[in-house]
C-alpha cells in the first residue's frame, strides 16, 4: 500500500477516535480535487485490515476502536487479539482470573491465546505492616501523602486477603478450569507458565490482564509460592483436558530475602507424561534448593523433546559454585526422558564427565544443541566441543557461545573461572546442516584456537 495513502489512512480513523466523528473526509494520493471525500468504512474490507493492523496502533487505540461501529469492531477485534492477547499473564486476584475466564470464552480472543503464565508470588505480611506504618505517619503528619498512601494500605490489604481466600478455598482453582476448559474447545496447544512477577513485563512478550483491563497495587517484599502455583495450573490441565504443549517454571528468589520458598514441583503423573517441553529458569542462593521434588518432576515428564535450563545467572561470572554444578548434575542425571531431540543450557556450571554422560544418553535422538553463557570443570570445552562433533551423529543444529573454563581445581567452595577465547570478543560457533557439516566448524575452531595458542 502507498505509503501517503496507508498514513492518511491512520490519520482519517484516528481523528474519528477523538472526535467521534461519523464520517472523515481526507485526500487521497489519486485525487486531483483537495475535496475529494474518503469514508474509512467505505474502504474494500481488506484495506480496513491493513489499517487496523498496523503496528503505529497500541492496544488502547484498537479497544478504542472498536466501540465505533460494527465493521471496525470486527477488524479491531481481530488484531488487538492476534498482537496483544496470544500471551496472557495474571496474577492471583479475583479480577484477573475472572478476566481470563472472559478472554478465554471470548470467540474471537480466545482462539488466539497460546500462553498463560501465572504468577507464583504473593504479597508479604510485612508489608501489610509497612504499608499501615507509612500511612498512620502521613495522617500524623498531616502532609499531602495520606490520600495516597491509604489507597496502597488498601489495596496491599485487599490482596493479601484475596489471595488467601482464592487459595485455600480453590476458588482459583476452578476459576482456571473453567478457563482452560474453554481453552479446550479450540484445541491449541498452550504454554503454561509459574513465573515470578518481574518475569512478566512487555520484554517477555505477555500481556498483563492487570495493565491492560484495569489498576494493579502491589510492593515487595514478597513470599514465592512454585509449589502451590505449580498445582494449580497442572491440576486445572489434567481436569480440563487442555492440551499443553509447553510447561515452563521461573524460580527467583532474591539473595537477601526473607522468606526463601524451596521449590517442590507438584507432580501429576497424567499431564506431565503428555508434556513435550519443559524449561526450568532458577535464580536462587541454589545451596537451599531441594532437588529431589525437582527429580521426581522430571522422572515423571517422560516425553520430552525439548528441554531448557537457565540459572539466570549473569554470563561471564568469575566465581561459580560447587553448590551449582552439584546442582546441574542432579537435575540431568534425573532426565529420563526418551525422544530428547533438543537442549539448551544457559548459565550452567558443570562437569566434562557429567555433561558427556547426559548427552551420550541422549545422543540417538538429540538434532539440536544450545550452549551459552555455561562454565565447565574437571576438563576443557575444547576437549567436549570435539567430543560433541564425534558422538552426536544426529545433531544438525549446533550453538555455544560465551563458554567458561575452570582456573584452579583445588577450590573449594568457589570456582574460579576464565573466559574459553579471552582475545576473541562475541565469539560463538553456530553449525547447521548435519553433522557432517558441525564436526568440519567445530575442527575450524579448534584449529584456530590451535595456532592462536589458546
Amino acid at each position: 500500500m502507498n505509503k501517503f495513502f496507508k498514513r492518511c489512512l491512520l490519520v482519517s480513523f484516528l481523528y474519528r477516535l477523538d472526535h467521534a466523528s461519523a464520517a472523515v473526509q481526507i485526500p487521497t494520493a489519486s485525487s486531483s480535487s483537495m475535496n475529494s471525500p474518503l469514508v474509512l468504512i467505505s474502504l474494500p474490507a481488506e484495506l480496513i485490515a491493513r489499517v487496523a493492523d498496523d503496528s503505529a496502533l497500541s492496544k488502547h487505540d484498537l479497544m478504542r476502536l472498536r466501540l465505533t461501529c460494527r465493521l471496525l469492531n470486527f477488524w479491531a477485534t481481530y488484531s488487538l487479539a492476534q498482537q496483544h492477547l496470544s500471551k496472557i499473564g495474571i496474577s492471583l486476584t479475583r479480577y484477573d482470573l475472572q478476566a481470563l475466564s472472559a478472554i478465554s470464552k471470548h470467540p474471537q480472543f480466545g482462539p488466539h491465546i497460546r500462553s498463560i503464565q501465572l504468577d507464583h508470588t504473593r504479597v508479604h505480611p510485612d508489608q501489610v505492616a509497612i504499608l499501615a506504618d507509612a500511612m498512620v505517619q502521613a495522617k500524623q503528619s498531616g502532609n499531602d501523602g495520606y490520600p495516597k498512601a491509604k489507597e496502597r494500605f488498601q489495596g496491599t490489604s485487599r490482596r493479601f486477603v484475596d489471595e488467601l481466600e482464592l487459595e485455600d478455598s480453590e476458588e482459583a482453582l476452578q476459576s482456571l478450569i473453567v478457563a482452560f476448559s474453554a481453552l479446550k474447545t479450540y484445541d491449541n496447544p498452550i504454554t503454561l507458565t509459574s513465573a515470578d512477577t518481574h518475569l512478566m513485563g512487555c520484554d517477555f512478550g505477555h500481556t498483563r490482564i492487570t495493565e491492560f483491563f484495569g489498576p494493579y497495587v502491589y510492593d515487595e517484599p514478597k513470599h514465592t509460592h512454585l509449589n502451590s502455583t505449580m498445582r494449580m495450573l497442572l491440576r486445572a490441565a489434567s481436569s480440563s483436558g487442555l492440551h499443553i504443549e509447553c510447561f515452563q517454571f521461573s524460580y527467583w528468589e532474591p539473595r537477601e530475602s526473607r522468606a526463601l520458598t524451596q521449590a517442590t514441583p507438584y507432580i501429576d503423573v497424567k499431564i506431565c507424561s503428555k508434556l513435550e517441553i519443559l524449561k526450568i529458569e532458577f535464580e536462587s542462593p541454589l545451596s537451599k534448593v531441594e532437588t529431589l521434588p525437582l527429580q521426581k518432576f522430571l522422572a515423571a515428564v517422560t516425553h520430552v523433546k525439548t528441554f531448557e535450563l537457565n540459572l539466570l545467572a549473569e554470563p561471564g561470572l568469575d566465581i561459580v559454585s560447587i553448590r551449582e554444578t552439584q546442582f546441574c548434575q542432579e537435575i540431568l542425571q534425573s532426565i529420563a526422558f526418551g525422544s530428547l531431540t533438543s537442549v539448551e543450557l544457559w548459565n550452567v556450571g558443570i562437569s566434562q564427565k557429567a555433561l558427556s554422560m547426559f548427552l551420550k544418553e541422549h545422543s540417538h535422538t538429540l538434532q539440536s544443541l544450545k550452549i551459552v553463557g555455561s562454565s565447565i570443570f574437571q576438563g576443557s570445552w575444547l576437549i567436549m566441543l570435539a567430543w560433541i562433533g564425534d558422538q552426536l551423529p544426529r545433531l544438525v543444529d549446533f550453538h555455544a557461545e560465551s563458554l567458561y573454563e575452570m582456573q584452579d581445581e583445588d577450590v573449594e567452595g568457589d570456582i574460579e573461572t576464565r573466559e574459553l577465547f579471552p582475545d576473541k570478543r562475541n565469539w560463538k560457533l553456530t553449525a547447521h546442516g548435519n553433522n557432517e557439516c558441525i564436526r568440519d566448524e567445530i575442527t575450524k575452531l579448534l584449529r584456530d584456537a590451535s595456532n592462536s595458542g589458546s
